[in-house]
C-alpha cells in the first residue's frame, strides 16, 4: 500500500511539472499533511468561506469557487477541475476550492481522475466571468455513468455547503496562471478569423461567434486598441459587386462586436476589399470558399507614426 501511495504522488509531481524527486522521499505524514523531501503542505484546511469573500478580487480577474457535496463517492471519483485547459485541483467529495482566473470567457471542465484520459477540455463549458466578481460552481459526479459535470451555483446555496466543508488547497499553489494576457500591439497585429460566408451571403453563422468573441475579449483587455475588419470575397461577380458584398459582410461582423459583445463602435472599423486580395487562386470551389474570409487588424489608438 505504501508503494502505491508513493507512486501516486510521484505521478502527480510529473504531471504538475515539479522537480524530479525520487518517490522514496515522498510520504504521507497524516491525513491532511504531506511531505516531499523537506517540503510539506496541507491537503485540506479549515477556512471560513466568508473570510475568502472579503478579500479583494484584482482588476481583470474573477474569483471562482468549486464546490462538491459530501456523498458516498470514493476517492477514485476525484474530479480534475480545469480552467482553459489548465489543471486546478482534483476535487474530492465534501471539499471546495477557490482560484482566480482572468475575466472574460473561461472554459471550465471536470473529469474523473480515474478515467486517466488527460483531456483537460473534456466536458468543457464556456462561462463569461466579469472583472472583480465572484462565481460559484457545483461539481457533480453521476452515480450511474461516472461522468463529472459543472453547474453554476447561487451564492446562498454555495455558502451553505461550504460552511460544512474543508477547503482543498494542495494543488492550487503548484499550477501556472489560468490565462496569460497576450501582448498589446506596438503598432499593428493582424490575425485571420475563421469566419466564412456562403456564396453571395453576408449572414454570420452562429458557429463563428466564438471567433468574433476572441476579438472582443482582446479589445476588452486592451482598451486603447482599435480594430479594422477587412473583408474579402472570391472572384465571382464584378469588382464593384464584390466590394459591396465584402463591405456588407464586415458590417455584419462589426454589428455583432458592438451589439452582442459591447465593444464601442468608435473602435471598430469595417472595410470591404472584394476580390482584390485573394489568399488562394480562385480556381477551385474550396479555394473560393477560403477567399471569403475576415481579417482583423489591431492597432494602438495612439501609436506613433512609423518613420
Amino acid at each position: 500500500m505504501k508503494f502505491i501511495k508513493r507512486n501516486r504522488i510521484w505521478i502527480a509531481m510529473l504531471v504538475l511539472g515539479m522537480s524530479l524527486i525520487p518517490s522514496v522521499y515522498a510520504r504521507e505524514i497524516d491525513s491532511t499533511v504531506r511531505r516531499v523531501g523537506h517540503a510539506r503542505w496541507q491537503k485540506e484546511v479549515l477556512v471560513n468561506p466568508n473570510d475568502l469573500l472579503q478579500r479583494e478580487v484584482p482588476e481583470g480577474a474573477a474569483s471562482v469557487f468549486f464546490v462538491r457535496q459530501q456523498d458516498n463517492d470514493g476517492l477514485q471519483t476525484s474530479a480534475n477541475i480545469a480552467i482553459n485547459g489548465r489543471f486546478q485541483v482534483s476535487l474530492q467529495p465534501g471539499n471546495y476550492s477557490q482560484v482566480l482566473s482572468c475575466s472574460g470567457v473561461n472554459r471550465l471542465s471536470a473529469d474523473i481522475t480515474g478515467h486517466k484520459n488527460n483531456d483537460l477540455l473534456r466536458n468543457a463549458v464556456n462561462y463569461n466571468l466579469d472583472s472583480k466578481q465572484t462565481y460559484f460552481f457545483y461539481v457533480d459526479v453521476d452515480d450511474t455513468t461516472g461522468a463529472a459535470s459543472i453547474h453554476s451555483l447561487g451564492k446562498d446555496e454555495a455558502m451553505h455547503l461550504m460552511q460544512k466543508q474543508q477547503m482543498q488547497t494542495h494543488q492550487i499553489s503548484r499550477v501556472v496562471p489560468n490565462c496569460e494576457q497576450p501582448p498589446a500591439p506596438v503598432e499593428k497585429v493582424t490575425i485571420e478569423l475563421k469566419v466564412l460566408f456562403d456564396t453571395d451571403k453576408s449572414f454570420v453563422k452562429s458557429q463563428y461567434y466564438s471567433e468574433i468573441e476572441q476579438v472582443a475579449e482582446y479589445m476588452k483587455r486592451f482598451p486603447n486598441t482599435s480594430v479594422t475588419l477587412e473583408g474579402h470575397t472570391d472572384s465571382r461577380a464584378s469588382d464593384e459587386y464584390n466590394i459591396g458584398l465584402s463591405q456588407r459582410r464586415m458590417n455584419a461582423v462589426r454589428d455583432i462586436l458592438i451589439r452582442r459583445y459591447g465593444i464601442d463602435g468608435a473602435r471598430v472599423h469595417a472595410v470591404g476589399y472584394g476580390e482584390s486580395r485573394p489568399a488562394y487562386p480562385n480556381t477551385t470551389p474550396e479555394n473560393m470558399h477560403q477567399n471569403r474570409r475576415v481579417v482583423a487588424v489591431f492597432e494602438v489608438a495612439d501609436a506613433p507614426e512609423s518613420k
